[in-house]
């Protein structure tokens, strides 16, 4: 995927600017790495300051600048068309597990991001084409980031430098 991403200027400048996925961004806040000594690699960053790592054996970890971390999708395909399907995750987030809440939470983030940013159902659509995604169900994407941020994240967990460990997103 990230070679994809790197030779298609299109799909990454989007991801960069409408869906705060940006594969230049590649200096996290502080250094980390993870409890069980796993492999973590920087794949991409956002504006406020959060990275986005690779775990070893694929999961994608998001650790926020304020020092809360997960896993939001299984790995790098399925963590682009998370946030490509819902790019007001990080607003679902919190109402993990219950996904009748986290539904609620998207329509009414992705109403207000219309408001702002009235072509972003046309950027989702240009990305999935460019990336060659096919359509995925919102229903679909929630219920795999709740799946992956009660199941997976206890198996990820994220310390800084002083082995502090990082809050659950």
């Amino acid at each position: 995927m990230l070679d994809r991403l790197r030779t298609n200027a299109r799909a990454a400048e989007l991801l960069a600017s409408v869906f705060d996925f940006d594969i230049a961004r590649l200096d996290p806040v502080e250094p980390v790495r993870l409890a069980s000594g796993g492999e973590l690699r920087v794949v991409a960053g956002d504006a406020a300051g959060g990275t986005f790592f690779v775990c070893g054996d694929g999961p994608v970890l998001y650790a926020g600048s304020e020092g809360s971390a997960g896993i939001i999708a299984p790995d790098l395909d399925a963590a682009i068309r998370l946030i490509v399907g819902v790019p007001t995750w990080q607003d679902v987030v919190p109402h993990a597990p219950d996904r009748d809440a986290m539904r609620a939470a998207f329509e009414s983030s992705y109403a207000e991001m219309t408001e702002y940013e009235p072509l972003i159902g046309q950027h989702r659509s240009e990305v999935s084409a460019e990336l060659g995604f096919g359509p995925v169900a919102v229903e679909e994407l929630l219920a795999e980031l709740s799946r992956c941020l009660t199941d997976l994240s206890p198996d990820y967990l994220l310390l800084n430098e002083n082995g502090d460990e990082y809050d659950p997103l």
